[in-house]
C-alpha cells in the first residue's frame, strides 16, 4: 500500500500548498487569522449534527474589530492523475482524481457498521493532534456528511481539511477490519 500512501500524500500536499499560500497572502495583507476553527454553538460547544453526530471546522476565520468572520478556501486547481486501483487484505480501493477538501467516499459493506466506523474515525480526525500550534495548520478534518445508502454502498462527502495521510490510511484499514470489501475515493457527483 506504499503506492496508495504516495498518491494520497501528493493529493494532500497539492491542496495544503495552495491553502498555505492563500493564508500567507492574507497575512501579508495584514489580516489576523484563526486557522481551521471548529464550528461552535451559542454555548461555545462543538456544534454537532446529523445521524453521525459530527462536528465541523471552517477553513479559517478573519479577525477584525474583536470579531471573527468564518471563511472557506477554494483551491484553484486539482491535481491530475490517472485513476488507480489497489488491493490488499480483501479490500479493493479505487482512487480517481479528487480534491482533498471535497472527496466522495463510497464504501461497500454493512451500512450500520460502516456508519459506526466513519463516526468514530471522524470524531478523532476532527481534533487537532497534540502539540499543534494554534496559529498553524491543525492537521484536522473539516466535514463529513451523513452516509447515503445505495444498496450495500454507503456514500459520504468529506472535507479532509489538513488531516494527515496516515489518519486516512487508518480509516481505510478500520473499514477493512469492519468487513468493507471496496472503497472508492473520487470527486463528488455534480
Amino acid at each position: 500500500m506504499d503506492d496508495l500512501h504516495k498518491l494520497l500524500t501528493s493529493v494532500r500536499a497539492h491542496y495544503v500548498d495552495m491553502f498555505e499560500n492563500a493564508l500567507n497572502e492574507l497575512r501579508g495583507k495584514g489580516h489576523r487569522l484563526i486557522i481551521e476553527p471548529p464550528m461552535v454553538d451559542e454555548a461555545g460547544e462543538l456544534a454537532r449534527e446529523g445521524v453521525l453526530n459530527t462536528g465541523s471546522r471552517y477553513d479559517l476565520a478573519i479577525e477584525e474589530d474583536g470579531a471573527a468572520t468564518p471563511s472557506m478556501f477554494q483551491p484553484s486547481k486539482m491535481l491530475k492523475f490517472e485513476p488507480a486501483a489497489f488491493h490488499g487484505g480483501g479490500l479493493n480501493i479505487m482512487v480517481a482524481p479528487f480534491q482533498w477538501d471535497g472527496v466522495r467516499i463510497a464504501i461497500d459493506g454493512n451500512p450500520a457498521t460502516v456508519a459506526a466506523v466513519l463516526a468514530d474515525w471522524f470524531e478523532n480526525a476532527l481534533c487537532a493532534p497534540e502539540g499543534i500550534a494554534e496559529d498553524g495548520l491543525q492537521h484536522a478534518a473539516h466535514f463529513m456528511s451523513d452516509p447515503v445508502i445505495e444498496g450495500a454502498t454507503s456514500i459520504v462527502q468529506a472535507d479532509l481539511g489538513t488531516v494527515d495521510v496516515d489518519l486516512v490510511i487508518y480509516l481505510i484499514d478500520q473499514l477493512r477490519l469492519a468487513g468493507a470489501s471496496r472503497i472508492e475515493l473520487g470527486l463528488p457527483d455534480s
